[in-house]
């Protein structure tokens, strides 16, 4: 697997899925990113079952990856409990990267911990590379760099998607020093020192060398969306290309054919 990754932050900003994978395969991006937010809801989101976007990302040679996006309430299980009921969906598409985006009220340590690690076993059943992403200053859950440590050291196979733009800038050295547990790293820009806009390179001011000392960890860029980077308008093909084209000017596209954990 070469080269660089994409997402659509959710399946409501999607073309037809014909048509999104091939501009993905023409533009020489290597995956596409789904967004879940409701556990066995895929389908409805994504307007195509299962089998049938298997086969497109089969036929655009394109790897799949899924972030499930999951709210937990405090009540043990959320996590696991939402990978199993998305497990005939991930099986069909033929995901091999899925994390868990946790959101909602603050859940103590030994509850979240041990829900991640019932999701990491869930996911060694089906030989899936499995990860949490932490969230930007201002959420409530798996925002501070002490919290992210302490969940990585609780849940030995746990990985960790590192998303930039939910990075404030005196917290990267932590998260860099974390990497040999990235299995993505989420890129996008934001108007430091404020977080989580998920521009397109270029229109904050994130500095991006910091890259350059992460080693064979694939990338997806994860721009528009948000109301705050003014919707979905801001997830165009070419602002895709361009924030493309400025990540590899930077962090040059690299062979990544080894995944981050087994």
């Amino acid at each position: 697997m070469l080269g660089r990754f994409f997402g659509r932050l959710t399946g409501g900003n999607w073309r037809p899925p014909a048509e999104e994978l091939a501009f993905a395969a023409a533009a020489g991006f290597d995956t596409v990113q789904i967004r879940s937010d409701r556990a066995g809801g895929l389908e409805d989101e994504l307007g195509v079952a299962p089998d049938e976007l298997g086969a497109l990302f089969d036929d655009a040679g394109l790897e799949p990856v899924l972030e499930m996006l999951v709210r937990h309430e405090g009540e043990p299980g959320a996590f696991s409990r939402a990978l199993r009921v998305n497990l005939g969906a991930i099986e069909e598409i033929g995901f091999l990267r899925v994390h868990i985006h946790p959101v909602g009220p603050a859940v103590a340590a030994p509850v979240l911990a041990a829900d991640l690690a019932d999701a990491v076993a869930v996911a060694q059943e089906t030989e899936l590379i499995f990860a949490v992403e932490h969230n930007a200053p201002g959420h409530r859950i798996l925002v501070e760099p002490d919290e992210v440590e302490a969940l990585l050291d609780a849940v030995p196979a746990l990985g960790l998607v590192w998303d930039v733009n939910h990075t404030s800038a005196e917290d990267v050295p932590r998260f860099l020093a974390l990497q040999e547990r990235f299995t993505l790293v989420h890129v996008s820009d934001t108007p430091l020192p404020e977080t989580n806009h998920h521009l397109p390179l270029g229109r904050g001011n994130v500095d991006f060398s910091i890259l350059r000392e992460i080693d064979d960890v694939p990338a997806i860029l994860e721009i528009g969306g948000l109301p705050i980077s003014g919707g979905p308008g801001f997830d165009t093909d070419d602002a895709l290309l361009d924030s493309r084209d400025r990540l590899d000017s930077i962090w040059p596209i690299r062979d990544l054919t080894s995944p981050r954990l087994d």
